[in-house]
């Protein structure tokens, strides 16, 4: 019944990872420099508006990937400068959104530069010095998230978060208290409540469960 029950389980939006070796930090035409600045240190998103966000949703639907995608940035070796040769940076991105499956039934091991090529293009009109300060690049398909890490269609939140696979729901009915199948075997991680997001909550939750049964014994 689990294994039938299971095969109606959805994922969510896909993903692309990328990490960029960078020659020098982005100078962004808003908040010009390509010296270390506080904004260098944070969250950088590139989702400028709801009418941009949602036409990279139907660019996704309809192509595959957006042309115009969210873009979030990180650029670790600004707080810890042992991750690069003096001078250099390191930055990841994580970008929406993107198809598990190609409307054109190609496979996204040979769309994988195509779709990378669209990122730095996207941060490149934010920061016009990005593109020619990459110095190697390390591409994370939906698909290669799905083989390497075993993210199903490249979802990082482990399912969808709608509605039925949300609170008691998630990640079924009758699984919601981190309890698998088999006695001593616990859930945890973006499948289970309270969902995706860096937030160890479901650990926690998972741990709280595990001593309450530790203390029934």
């Amino acid at each position: 019944e689990l294994l039938e029950r299971i095969q109606h389980y959805r994922c969510g939006s896909a993903t692309l990872r990328m990490n960029v070796a960078l020659s020098e930090l982005p100078d962004f035409s808003c908040l010009p420099g390509k010296h270390l600045q506080t904004h260098h240190q944070a969250g950088i998103i590139i989702a400028p508006s709801l009418d941009y966000m949602e036409q990279a949703y139907v660019d996704a639907r309809r192509h595959g990937w957006a042309r115009e995608p969210i873009v979030e940035m990180l650029i670790p070796s600004t707080v810890d400068d042992s991750l690069a040769p003096p001078g250099q940076h390191v930055a990841s991105l994580f970008c929406q959104h993107f198809n598990p499956q190609l409307p054109d039934g190609r496979d996204w091991h040979d769309a994988r530069e195509q779709a990378a090529d669209t990122v730095i293009d996207t941060v490149t009109r934010y920061a016009p010095n990005f593109k020619a300060s990459i110095l190697g690049r390390m591409i994370l398909s939906p698909q290669d998230l799905e083989e390497k890490f075993g993210l199903i269609g490249g979802d990082i939140f482990h399912g969808a978060l709608s509605l039925n696979q949300l609170y008691s729901a998630r990640p079924l009915l009758g699984y919601g208290n981190y309890r698998g199948p088999f006695k001593g075997l616990y859930l945890c991680g973006s499948g289970t409540h309270p969902g995706g997001g860096v937030t160890g909550a479901p650990g926690h939750n998972a741990a709280q469960e595990i001593l309450r049964d530790r203390r029934r014994r």
